[in-house]
């Protein structure tokens, strides 16, 4: 069985402000995916994974128990995780209508914020209903593909309107299969996205609403390979424009922030063996201001990236790249950037109904400050996927995000625990309950330190 995700996919993303690499939903069935790249899985998963192998010792009488226990060789397959293993009795099955699968799901239900502008003191806490809704369209064909998908989420505050914001996306994709290991694919897609309260940012910049902000992204992708050696190049062109908000009849001038980004990357990857792969990627980044008081602000960054893609024994499987980033900006004022780069996922399965995942990440992102440009920004966590009964899927994450301002001089640490619960009731239903508990553990120069507590249970429906 080929894994669900590969080299030919791997795109690379500007998430806002951050560069990030993403992987796009799995080749259409029965293409052969190429070597591995980045943060992907990439290898042909081969059938003598430790749970399989277990399974095929067994006696024919307990093989065929198992089977009539609802557990599959799939469900043990080297690489299957909590979150990733496929629950055939729950998963929504969508509609089909010709050679395409419609799926879509819609969900809602209330909250409570105890800290709706991050503040230490005169706290405003405050109840809230969120709805999502979610749909996409793909194509079932056994070369190339298309599809379209749409999403959406909001938030409405029982007796603060003020804080209240409706995000929303819409795009599709278009890809083109030469062959079984080479294929061009584009991409386009819009995004109403916001700035958080208790942002940073938003708060350094004296802002006590969310910052609404519309963008549009387009990518095209390129991937091939040659025996052990697989390529990719991308290109990536994504604008940003941000809505002024007005407080107390007082508007913030927000959108003098308005900015585009284009990206360009090309990566490699040989292939050791099955799951073993070793990558080198190069990316460039310019930033170009469009309002011209701010275009001194414009900038222009270069890295380099090399590690490894790694399925040590099917319990441990990790990918690891260290690098060099330099930013450099128009106005010679402005101080450079630059430092190490590093991007890291490791997945431990200490057990078939456990999953512990550990991440890194460092990165320069832009800020909407005045007083500030970029800042360096570190993420790190772990989190446990647990599979309480078939149907009842419990999990705990906690992340770490330092920041780091040249100028001003200032550092702020932030702690976010999220513990969450799912309760798949049949293929259309689901009941999600959330705690998240956020904390900012240090700062300085004025930024403000606080704690928050936010509750949630939400009801899903889904094709």
């Amino acid at each position: 069985m080929w894994s669900s995700r590969t080299h030919a996919e791997l795109l690379i993303a500007a998430r806002p402000n951050v560069i990030v690499a993403v992987c796009p939903p799995p080749p259409p069935h029965g293409s052969k995916p190429v070597v591995g790249f980045g943060g992907c899985m990439v290898s042909r998963i081969p059938a003598w994974v430790a749970g399989a192998v277990f399974l095929g010792a067994l006696p024919l009488s307990d093989a065929a128990a198992q089977a009539d226990s609802g557990i599959s060789r799939q469900d043990v397959e080297r690489g299957v995780t909590v979150t990733s293993r496929q629950r055939r009795d729950y998963n929504p099955l969508g509609v089909r209508l010709g050679a395409f699968t419609l799926t879509g799901q819609i969900d809602g239900g209330p909250g409570y914020d105890s800290n709706l502008e991050g503040t230490k003191t005169n706290k405003k806490s405050d109840g809230f209903m969120d709805e999502a809704a979610a749909a996409s369209l793909d194509s079932n064909w056994t070369r190339h593909g298309v599809g379209v998908s749409g999403n959406m989420d909001s938030r409405q505050y029982f007796n603060n309107s003020g804080y209240d914001w409706i995000d929303w996306d819409v795009g599709g994709y278009g890809r083109y299969d030469f062959n079984s290991v080479t294929n061009a694919e584009a991409r386009y897609r819009h995004y109403r996205d916001h700035l958080d309260v208790n942002s940073i940012d938003v708060q350094s910049a004296g802002i006590t609403r969310p910052v609404p902000y519309d963008s549009d992204e387009f990518q095209a992708t390129g991937t091939t390979q040659f025996g052990r050696i697989g390529l990719v190049g991308t290109g990536l062109h994504r604008t940003y424009r941000y809505q002024d908000v007005v407080i107390g009849g007082v508007p913030n001038r927000i959108s003098q922030n308005d900015f585009d980004t284009t990206i360009g990357a090309l990566g490699t990857s040989y292939a050791f063996s099955q799951g073993r792969f070793a990558n080198v990627i190069f990316r460039i980044q310019d930033i170009s201001y469009q309002n011209q008081i701010s275009q001194g602000r414009n900038s222009f960054t270069w890295e380099v990236l090399g590690g490894f893609t790694y399925d040590f024994d099917g319990v441990w499987q990790g990918r690891v790249a260290f690098g060099w980033r330099e930013r450099s900006y128009k106005d010679p004022n402005l101080k450079n950037f630059a430092g190490p780069a590093i991007e890291g996922q490791l997945t431990w399965a200490p057990t078939l109904l456990t999953t512990v995942r550990f991440n890194v990440a460092r990165t320069i992102e832009e800020s909407i400050r005045a007083d500030a440009v970029s800042f360096n920004r570190t993420q790190g966590g772990i989190g446990v996927d647990h599979e309480l009964l078939r149907n009842v899927i419990l999990s705990g994450d906690f992340r770490a995000d330092y920041r780091e301002y040249q100028s001003p001089n200032q550092t702020a640490f932030d702690g976010i625990f999220t513990a969450t619960a799912r309760y798949l009731v049949n293929r259309n239903l689901t009941v999600i309950g959330t705690y998240a508990y956020s904390r900012r553990f240090e700062a300085s120069n004025g930024i403000p330190e606080f704690d928050r507590n936010l509750f949630q249970v939400r009801l899903r429906v889904a094709l």
